[in-house]
């Protein structure tokens, strides 16, 4: 009896135990990519966990990547005239060369319960003066993707929010981003957006026409 009451006290305390610190993965001038703990992984259910480690392509991530967009928030006006926003790419191909070799890779060495975070300053002309921050996951079907840091927007210090405009991510096609998932693809001052992209449904597709990526294996 004192034996299990030893082993459940050290199961109980290995519960407790804190997460595992970030592990860097690459990092080259004012470039650092490292595998992270995933807040959002967890849970008695599989769904709710990474399906890492993950192989997918270099060619098809950029791909996926490349659909990825940034823009502004309607504000009240533009929600009364129905007036949508311009948007811009979050990635200029410049930096998908530089990033997506990187994650692709990082992607094979991830766990369930990690993601990869990622940072750098875009060598594109107009985007040099902030970075580039945000993380990647794989959970089943879905890319995740979230956005801390870019030179388009304004968050400050997330406890003191000044006022300005809110941003939120897309992805064109835009029949590939998860249903129901308008809300967390909302950026604010103190919440970080998050898209959800249905990547292996969009990277078939790309394939069916003729383009050079392929649906990744399940």
């Amino acid at each position: 009896m004192e034996g299990a009451a030893l082993l459940l006290v050290g199961a109980l305390a290995g519960c407790s135990l804190p997460a595992p610190p970030s592990r860097g993965l690459y990092q080259q001038g004012r470039m650092v990519v490292q595998l992270e703990t995933d807040p959002s992984a967890g849970g008695i259910d599989a769904a709710g966990w990474n399906t890492h480690p993950a192989v997918i392509q270099t060619a098809q991530l950029s791909s996926v990547l490349r659909g990825v967009r940034i823009r502004s928030a309607q504000g009240l006006l533009g929600s009364l005239l129905s007036l949508s926003p311009p948007s811009e790419a979050v990635f200029a191909e410049d930096d998908l060369a530089l990033l997506a070799p990187i994650l692709a890779d990082g992607l094979t060495q991830a766990g369930g319960g990690e993601r990869l975070g990622f940072r750098f300053w875009s060598p594109q002309p107009g985007r040099r003066y902030a970075p580039i921050s945000g993380h990647v996951a794989i959970r089943g079907s879905y890319l995740r993707f979230g956005l801390t840091e870019h030179p388009s927007i304004s968050w400050q210090d997330p406890e003191n929010p000044p006022p300005g405009s809110l941003f939120e991510l897309d992805f064109q096609p835009a029949s590939y981003v998860r249903s129901g998932s308008d809300e967390e693809r909302k950026g604010s001052h103190k919440v970080r957006p998050l898209i959800q992209i249905d990547y292996r449904g969009y990277l078939a597709s790309e394939a069916s026409k003729g383009k050079p990526q392929t649906a990744p294996s399940r």
